[in-house]
């Protein structure tokens, strides 16, 4: 039986350095080294993953496997984006968003056992502007907390909300022009898949291979509506909220006055244009569940 190539891009920041050597020894210890034949490499600056997971495409490599949060895992997966080549994920991320959209374990172990039968999927990729994003991407409080959070030390769920709780009551609503109708928004988060990350299910309805993109738009909550507001982000029914908007399609644009931060699968963006532009590419990107 031919091995196949495959290729592990390790983000040492995310999840720390313990942990990433604790996952080079399980791919020793676990990977099926009867189907594979592995190369471990290492990040070393922001984009490096990109330019990894290129190399991999040109050298025929069968499966690149992201290990690191939803940063790494979008670096990585834009190089293969229509290619032959898979996109694996072992998740060591602070909200490992396509990760658990697409029902990887968590557990490093289990992660690397699931390689070792492999099912390939075929999943869309969204564009904000000429941006890939494979989760989400949007406007407004969240792309505001990714760029505070970004400027942080500390990582992880616990260091996000406190970031979230802290900005939540400095935050002024952005007004935008979405369609044609005049906004002033909380946020706008536009979905390839359901969720943030750590199962925050922001566009619920969304489903990663079906062509299309989901839209919720959330009006500025009082204190007293935000609570009940998070409750149901994570319990999948957003779009029951008396502050939200939902909408669903393959094209969608949004302009303000000023030039627009967005973020995009939980990284921060600063647009040097006033517009953004969501678009969609069905069917672009191979992984494996």
């Amino acid at each position: 039986m031919n091995k196949q190539a495959i290729w592990f891009i390790v983000n040492p920041i995310s999840g720390g350095k313990k942990v990433h050597q604790s996952i080079v020894k399980l791919i020793d210890s676990q990977l099926d080294k009867q189907l594979y034949l592995p190369k471990i490499c290492y990040t070393e600056y922001a984009g490096h993953a990109t330019k990894i997971a290129e190399d991999a495409v040109k050298n025929d490599v069968s499966i690149v496997v992201a290990i690191g949060g939803d940063g790494t895992v979008n670096e990585v997966g834009k190089a293969l984006i229509h290619t032959k080549t898979s996109l694996g994920i072992i998740p060591t991320g602070s909200g490992n968003g396509l990760a658990r959209e697409l029902g990887i374990p968590m557990n490093a172990a289990k992660a690397i056992e699931s390689l070792n039968t492999p099912v390939s999927k075929i999943i869309d990729v969204c564009f904000a502007n000429e941006v890939p994003f494979f989760c989400t991407s949007g406007i407004g409080f969240d792309a505001h907390c990714a760029e505070i959070f970004s400027k942080t030390k500390g990582r992880g769920m616990m260091n996000y909300v406190k970031v979230g709780f802290a900005e939540f009551w400095k935050y002024q609503p952005l007004e935008c022009v979405f369609g044609s109708n005049n906004y002033e928004v909380f946020s706008i988060t536009f979905g390839n898949a359901s969720q943030f990350g750590n199962n925050a299910y922001i566009t619920p309805t969304a489903v990663i291979d079906d062509g299309l993109i989901d839209c919720t738009i959330i009006s500025p909550p009082t204190a007293l509506q935000a609570l009940p507001m998070i409750a149901q982000l994570f319990n999948g029914n957003i779009h029951s909220s008396e502050l939200s908007e939902n909408y669903r399609g393959i094209k969608f644009k949004v302009s303000a006055e000023k030039n627009l931060l967005i973020h995009y699968d939980g990284e921060p963006l600063q647009l040097a244009t006033n517009e953004l532009i969501i678009s969609i590419s069905e069917k672009s990107l191979r992984v494996i569940i």
